[in-house]
């Protein structure tokens, strides 16, 4: 078999995996993505977290990654202490603190941008300065963007919007029908949950899971759809089950896509034996954890997956680069 041939076997694999990503999130979209998250979550994270390091975390040169992984310790901790501590689990609309996260979580972010271009003019370091400060003022007047923004940032916006980019800088770099399917319907989704009735197909459980997955309060995902839809008290209910068709699809095909992918991006070739043997002995723990509790596996957990999230800001800051300069063709 070929490179050409196996990179297409991959791609439709990954095809593959979106539709049933899809598939099940509209047949059990509360049990798909408690199962996603934490089965398939922490072995992500893990496996990631290393390939990660090994790349330096994309970072421009080795003399930063102190700062970066101290950075990003300290503020996984802060948002760690604003959500489970402060606010009581994920209540983002119970305190002003909730807005805080958000506001870290961006920063950490533009800090990121500033790492890859700090070689760059002048101009633009003193861009990126302003818009820092911008971003302070926004906070200061508007402090309700930044809750849903430490809200929607190492969620929705991680697991989907930045697979997206990937996708999409992966086909600039390999043009191939089938991934340019994938990368069509994977934009294609949350229009087709909107529009179409695909709460109908819900399977009614005995296994509890949207009991489990309120108890957790990842329901103020749903509930931030609900609200920027605006949507009617009648319809309320019917957003909140399209959110969750869409955040269990969005969480699956993420993870499964990563998995997928194992030769294209080398994650594999990484890991020795011993660090193989950690990571396997890491992820069955957590996955006991969550057997025991999930509202324990979460807690327990949140600190790496945030972590990972953070640690992918280089990467993700690096990929918008890229697609923008494939667009504009520079």
């Amino acid at each position: 078999m070929n490179v050409k041939s196996g990179v297409n076997n991959i791609e439709l694999l990954n095809c593959l995996m979106l539709m049933l990503s899809m598939l099940i999130a509209c047949v059990l979209p509360f049990e798909t993505f408690l199962f996603s998250y934490a089965v398939l979550g922490p072995l992500h994270y893990l496996t990631e977290l290393h390939w990660l390091n090994k790349k330096d975390f994309f970072l421009p040169t080795r003399k930063y990654i102190f700062l970066f992984i101290a950075l990003s310790v300290f503020i996984a901790l802060s948002v760690f202490i604003i959500v489970f501590i402060l606010l009581n689990s994920f209540n983002i609309f119970t305190s002003y603190r909730a807005g805080i996260s958000g506001l870290l979580l961006f920063l950490f972010f533009l800090f990121c941008v500033y790492l890859l271009y700090i070689s760059k003019s002048v101009l633009l370091k003193i861009f990126l300065i302003l818009l820092i400060g911008f971003t302070l003022f926004l906070f200061y007047v508007k402090v309700g963007v930044f809750v849903l923004l430490g809200l929607f940032l190492p969620t929705i916006l991680h697991v989907y919007l930045f697979t997206g980019l990937f996708m999409l800088m992966g086909y600039f770099k390999s043009p191939n029908i089938v991934s340019l399917i994938s990368l069509i319907l994977l934009f294609v989704v949350p229009f087709a949950i909107y529009f179409l009735p695909f709460e109908n197909f819900i399977l009614q459980s005995t296994m509890g899971g949207e009991k489990v997955y309120t108890a957790t309060s990842f329901k103020y995902i749903n509930e931030s759809f609900v609200f920027l839809l605006g949507t009617d008290k009648e319809s309320e209910k019917i957003f909140f089950l399209k959110a969750q068709i869409f955040i269990a699809f969005a969480y699956t095909y993420h993870y499964l896509n990563w998995f997928s992918k194992t030769s294209i991006i080398g994650w594999t070739k990484t890991l020795s034996l011993k660090k193989m043997i950690l990571v396997l002995g890491i992820w069955i723990l957590s996955i006991a954890l969550y057997l025991y509790n999930y509202q324990t596996g979460l807690t327990v957990l949140f600190l790496l997956s945030m972590m990972h999230v953070l640690a992918e800001f280089p990467l993700n800051a690096l990929s918008i680069k890229t697609v923008f300069q494939k667009l504009t063709n520079k």
